[in-house]
């Protein structure tokens, strides 16, 4: 037996974001959020510099590849577990109990930061993945049953918006604390306090009743997960949103991972100007995702993402331009400072595409987030998200890996934003498609 969620909206003169129905649920994801890229920061730069260190290897270089990968393969694992969980029991019970999860495994993580304990360290950091894992389906299964279906674009906004925000902000404070004097105590101290903030946040959500109560628990990984990617696959107007998510990951994370070699090799500038266009691309992420919510209205907003994808593309390519003119480097050995590359001509229109690039794509990601959570189907829903889960966790390690043919065939980091281009406007050209052959589709709930 199947039962629709119980939880019904209350009436309120607050915009959503400031409704108990939703900025819990906010708080508790981005302060999670924020723990997580902090602690994973600190975690590969404390290897690097050797403030942590790790038995069985010979330096920190070659301890970070595999480090970096606890928590993706953790969300792998886990996810077809966890959807079944979000499906049978209520949501504000599961939010709770996972997040209290969270504060043990961050206070953990402080004592192995205090005490140099590398290996405790990077426990936890599987064990945050995994609990990562657990959380996920919970919060994006619960937006359905928080909010009205026209609000399910504004509110995935906000969260995006959220997510981008405490993605930079953790990732800059966890670099930044780990290289201090008394780094690991303050670190320590920051990870805790978030993660019981995110705790006390989340236990004001609401109760919403679960969508498979009578569901039977399997624990078999590798049978759940084909069951869950079927499920995926068959529900109506699901796998196309599903999909079309996973691409965004997989070019957010090639392009990320790129823009290193990118401005090493295209600029000759050193890594401060790296994490300067890092930190432009996701803070235009996190002001796309807010477009989306602003300016979707109470409609799908399908024609907004198909518009930014194409929109991504052509900026792409004018980045492809830019780096043709590109000055040649200087003297080998020697890279540009931030100073040096700024005064170049043209570089604060540089700038400005690769924050547009990924504001179009903000714009892009938001409502293909609503539409797999409105299509799919109540009984099934976290379990469907979690398998989408698990395709934006091997989407994103794809695109990882593609670098290693920009670096291992000698082609130009620029040339290979060529690439990026082409696939961004195949989606848009194939968003355009659908919309010609089903006129419905970009606007009706089941259709695209």
């Amino acid at each position: 037996m199947t039962i629709e969620p119980s939880f019904s909206p209350p009436k309120s003169g607050l915009p959503l974001f400031f409704q108990q129905r939703f900025l819990p649920m906010w708080t508790g994801f981005v302060l999670g959020s924020f723990a997580d890229n902090m602690l994973r920061q600190a975690l590969i730069i404390g290897i690097s510099f050797g403030v942590i260190t790790l038995p069985g290897f010979k330096s920190g270089a070659s301890a970070i590849p595999i480090v970096g990968s606890f928590f993706a393969i953790a969300m792998l694992v886990f996810s077809s577990i966890s959807g079944q969980i979000a499906d049978k029991y209520d949501t504000a019970f599961l939010f709770r109990r996972v997040k209290l999860v969270e504060v043990i495994l961050m206070g953990i993580a402080a004592l192995g930061f205090l005490s140099g304990a590398g290996v405790v360290v990077v426990l936890c950091l599987f064990a945050m993945g995994a609990q990562s894992a657990f959380f996920s389906p919970v919060r994006i299964g619960a937006m359905p049953k928080y909010l009205q279906t026209d609000e399910l674009v504004r509110g995935n906004g906000y969260c995006n918006a959220g997510l981008f925000v405490a993605i930079l902000t953790g990732l800059f404070i966890g670099g930044v604390l780990i290289e201090r004097p008394n780094g690991p105590a303050l670190l320590s101290a920051v990870l805790f306090a978030a993660s019981l903030s995110g705790w006390l946040a989340i236990r004001a959500a609401p109760a919403a009743a679960p969508t498979a109560p009578d569901l039977k628990l399997d624990f078999n990984i590798f049978e759940q997960t084909w069951r869950i990617m079927s499920f995926a696959f068959s529900a109506k107007g699901v796998v196309r949103p599903l999909l079309g998510a996973a691409a965004f990951y997989y070019m957010t994370t090639l392009v990320t991972v790129l823009v290193p070699i990118y401005t090493a090799e295209v600029w000759g500038a050193g890594g401060s100007v790296a994490n300067i266009i890092m930190g432009l691309f996701a803070v235009g992420a996190g002001l796309g995702a807010i477009g989306a919510a602003v300016f979707s209205g109470k409609r799908t907003g399908l024609g907004l993402a198909s518009a930014g994808v194409g929109a991504s593309a052509l900026i792409i390519l004018l980045i492809f331009i830019f780096g043709l003119g590109a000055p040649p480097p200087l003297e080998a050995g020697s890279l540009r400072s931030a100073g040096d590359f700024f005064a170049l001509p043209g570089i604060a229109i540089l700038c400005v595409c690769f924050a547009l690039s990924s504001a179009a794509l903000g714009l892009y990601m938001v409502p293909l987030q609503a539409a797999a959570q409105r299509r799919a189907p109540p009984e099934r829903r976290a379990r469907i998200l979690a398998a989408g889960n698990m395709l934006n966790a091997l989407a994103a390690m794809a695109g990882s890996l593609s670098v290693l043919f920009v670096t291992n065939t000698g082609l130009s980091p620029n040339n290979a934003l060529l690439f990026v281009a082409a696939l961004q406007a195949a989606i848009a050209l194939y968003m355009g498609w659908r919309w010609r052959r089903v006129p419905q589709g970009l606007h009706d709930d089941k259709a695209a």
